[in-house]
C-alpha cells in the first residue's frame, strides 16, 4: 500500500495539498478510490481513501481506526560531509536502514564546507530526500536531519552520553575491535560516527574517545565514507533484526 506523511490524520475528512498532493498525483499516479497509509507527526497512522482530485488539492477520508506508531530502536548517524552528492545517497540508504536521526558534520579534513545560505538550501533538499525515502520503504517515521555543525561543537552537545547510548566511530587506526564485538554485548541506543575522506585526525579521535566513543574497525580495506556508513548500519540491522 502506498504511504504518505501528513500533518494530521486524526480527522475523518483529510485535505492533502502542496508537494504531497503533487507527489501523489504525478509521482505515484494515485487516482480516486485508491487506499493509502497516512502517518502524521504525532505518531498516528491510518488508512485513507482518496475521494476527489482538484487542481492543487486531494480530498480523502479516513477508513480505519488510528493506530500509534511502534517505537523503534534509536539509531543516530553522524556523518562528516563527503564530496559530490554522496550525502544524498547516505540519507536515502540510512532512512531505509532505520535511522531516526542524521547529523551532518564538518571535521578537520572535511572538504565540502557550504556557507550558511548554501547549507540551508542543502538542508531543505536533504529533508525532502529523507521524506521520500521513508515513504518509498514504508517506514512509520521520517528521520530528523539536523543542522550542519562542527565536530567539536557536536561532541560537546552529546557529552556526557545519555544513559543507554553507545557512540561508535569507525577509525582506520583501530585494528582489533569490530562492530560485532561491541554489538554482541549491547542492547541500547546507538550513535554511529563516520569520518570524511582522509578520516579523523589523531586529535579528533582522542576527543571522540574522551566523549565516550568506542573505535571500531571495518576491516583491512579503507572504505569510502558512504560505503562505511551503509556497512555499519547494515551490520546493526543484521545484529538486531
Amino acid at each position: 500500500m502506498k504511504r504518505i506523511f501528513l500533518s494530521d490524520v486524526s480527522g475523518t475528512e483529510i485535505t492533502i495539498g502542496g508537494d504531497d498532493a503533487h507527489h501523489l498525483a504525478h509521482s505515484l499516479r494515485a487516482k480516486r478510490g485508491d487506499k493509502i497509509t497516512a502517518v502524521d507527526a504525532a505518531g498516528n497512522s491510518a488508512s485513507i481513501e482518496l475521494t476527489d482530485f482538484d487542481k492543487d488539492t486531494i480530498t480523502a477520508r479516513r477508513i480505519s481506526d488510528i493506530r500509534q506508531v511502534k517505537a523503534e530502536r534509536k539509531i543516530i548517524l553522524a556523518d562528516c560531509l563527503p564530496k559530490q552528492n554522496r550525502f544524498e545517497t547516505i540519507i536515502e540508504k540510512a532512512t531505509e536502514l532505520g535511522v531516526c536521526k542524521i547529523e551532518p558534520i564538518i571535521s578537520e579534513r572535511t572538504i565540502v564546507r557550504p556557507d550558511e545560505e548554501r547549507a540551508a538550501i542543502k538542508l531543505e533538499r536533504w529533508r525532502r530526500i529523507a521524506k521520500e525515502a521513508a515513504e518509498q520503504c514504508a517506514r512509520d517515521t521520517i528521520p530528523e536531519i539536523s543542522n550542519l555543525r562542527g565536530l567539536d561543537g557536536w561532541l560537546k552537545e552529546i557529552s556526557p552520553l545519555a544513559e543507554g547510548t553507545l557512540l561508535l566511530f569507525c577509525w582506520e587506526c583501530e585494528r582489533d575491535t569490530t562492530v560485532r564485538d561491541v554489538l554482541s554485548s549491547w542492547d541500547g541506543n546507538i550513535i554511529v560516527l563516520i569520518g570524511p575522506e582522509g578520516g579523523f585526525s589523531e586529535r579528533e579521535a582522542d576527543k571522540i574517545k574522551s566523549a565516550g566513543g568506542k573505535s571500531v574497525t571495518l576491516g583491512e580495506r579503507v572504505l569510502k565514507t558512504d560505503t562505511a556508513a551503509i556497512s555499519v548500519l547494515a551490520m546493526i540491522n543484521y545484529e538486531y533484526m
